[in-house]
């Protein structure tokens, strides 16, 4: 037996008996908090080991980290943690900034609107002494009764205890989701498209020529067309009544919608989104589909990029679920930028 099955088979249930122990004894938020402080403690010891001492006296700056050292989720994910550190750090009269490095780089889609959040690459200390690591990566541990109606005061509080810590650097990695009802404000002050995606968006809004709604799927890899870390595929023989059990909702949503033009359809599926242009008034975004995490090349970014803010320009906005396919709040973040109408439509 190889080293990876024995992991698999015997000591990863181990660990998670051993989790459920600790849940039941200090609660999913104490147990969360202190999974995070064993984050932090191994990306200073493997990534924050520099002795160059580059902030001299500098006032203390908060930095949104997307740099590959860890797990960052997808772009819904990393615009949520953007958006709530900048919510926190306005309120409180603290310098911002974004190191959005990795896949790519986000000034290459999206650039500063009124704050310019942008850092050098020279100005980011990796010295322990000048920098203060913080983890607060949401994880499905905190998906319980004891903490999800508390969750938004539980991730004020680490904010306030977290942040005004003095070091020339905080170096934060989240994808918290806090002052939601300031999304749209906040997103508007520290982003517009770049020039070059601002351009294909006005291409693709005249190509669509009036109102519309938007309508998103998430398959994963239900289909077997898209790489993912969520599961199997489906046996071969349930894909097409999925795709057409689909196929339908759309019409059915429609009826229902918005008074509208045409209808956006975005999905992480090309065999699904070929089969849904052939539709009437329904409208894809040509390009190649992808998740940043797996397949990350300008095309698949650019898609992603797209499919977001043209959504968000919707005139109302559904994700449409069925069976095994996933919950996404990629649609329902897109919604939030101008503050457009989600909702979640079962099919």
């Amino acid at each position: 037996m190889g080293l990876t099955y024995i992991k698999s088979r015997f000591l990863h249930p181990v660990k998670m008996k051993w989790y459920d122990l600790q849940i039941e004894i200090i609660g999913a938020w104490k147990f969360f908090l202190k999974r995070q402080r064993s984050g932090e403690r191994k990306l200073t010891k493997i990534h924050y080991q520099s002795t160059d001492k580059i902030c001299g006296n500098k006032r203390s700056t908060v930095i949104y980290m997307a740099n590959g050292y860890t797990w960052h989720g997808g772009l819904a994910d990393r615009l949520k943690g953007i958006v709530s550190l900048y919510a926190w750090c306005s309120d409180h009269s603290k310098p911002f900034k974004i190191n959005f490095c990795h896949p790519f780089w986000l000034h290459n889609y999206l650039i500063p609107n009124e704050y310019d959040w942008q850092i050098a690459d020279e100005d980011i200390s990796y010295n322990p002494c000048e920098v203060a690591v913080k983890q607060c990566l949401i994880a499905p541990v905190l998906a319980v009764p004891t903490v999800q109606p508390r969750l938004p005061e539980l991730l004020g509080e680490w904010l306030d205890e977290h942040l005004v810590q003095t070091n020339a650097q905080l170096h934060v990695y989240t994808n918290m989701r806090y002052g939601n009802s300031r999304f749209a404000e906040l997103f508007g002050k520290l982003f517009k498209p770049a020039p070059r995606l601002q351009n294909l968006i006005d291409y693709h809004k005249e190509q669509i020529g009036g109102k519309y709604i938007s309508i998103s799927f998430r398959f994963t890899t239900l289909l077997g067309d898209f790489t993912d870390c969520t599961g199997a595929a489906l046996p071969v023989a349930e894909r097409q009544p999925l795709i057409e059990k689909c196929l339908h909702a759309i019409s059915q949503i429609a009826k229902t919608a918005p008074s509208h033009d045409r209808i956006l359809v975005t999905a992480d599926s090309s065999t699904f989104l070929a089969q849904a242009a052939a539709l009437s008034h329904v409208y894809v975004i040509p390009g190649k589909v992808g998740h940043i995490d797996y397949d990350n090349d300008d095309d698949v970014n650019m898609k992603t990029f797209l499919d977001f803010l043209l959504i968000a320009d919707a005139e109302a906005v559904y994700l449409c679920k069925s069976g095994k396919m996933y919950k996404s709040a990629f649609a329902q973040t897109a919604a939030m930028v101008h503050n457009k109408p989600f909702e979640v439509k079962e099919c």
